[in-house]
């Protein structure tokens, strides 16, 4: 019994001190769901161009929508600096890449503080070739470059209204 009280109380200690974070969480009235793996946050919304949630599921023809992610945190930090990307893609109801960017924080090659790091934000601007009354599913991945496999991704299925 005290062996494994023990292992268990050294297990709990490895565990408690590392930096990692993994898990999933999604949001039923937005459709918003998100997974995470060494990275985390603490708040992830699906916003319009006034920053109001958007909870119904649809995204007007011609205006911006962005994924907003606030206290980014457990980046590996190289001189003292985050080095965070963040990409947006957005697919039809095949799984079709409709609208693909890269890296958007790709230059940033000097990094930036974790503090800056800490809250990014991915902007999509509806238009071609999106189709009024089509849906599609819009995911961002913010990432750390310094650390492959920590990443967190956010996707959000919308309609495209007039």
């Amino acid at each position: 019994m005290k062996n494994t009280l023990a292992i268990l109380s050294v297990i709990t200690l490895v565990v408690t001190s590392c930096n990692f974070s993994a898990g999933t969480k999604a949001d039923l009235v937005s459709g918003l769901s998100s997974s995470w793996n060494g990275l985390s946050a603490e708040t992830i919304y699906f916003v319009d161009q006034e920053d109001q949630s958007i909870t119904n599921k649809q995204v007007s023809w011609n205006t911006e929508c962005s994924f907003v992610f606030e206290g980014i945190s457990n980046y590996t930090l190289k001189d003292g600096n985050a080095f965070p990307g963040i990409t947006l893609t957005v697919t039809d109801p095949s799984g079709a890449e409709v609208v693909a960017f890269g890296d958007m924080l790709a230059s940033y090659a000097e990094g930036v503080s974790p503090t800056d790091a800490g809250v990014l934000r991915a902007t999509l601007t509806v238009g071609d070739p999106m189709k009024v009354g089509e849906t599609y599913t819009v995911t961002a991945r913010v990432f750390d470059k310094q650390n492959a496999e920590a990443e967190i991704v956010s996707k959000v299925s919308v309609k495209v209204v007039e």
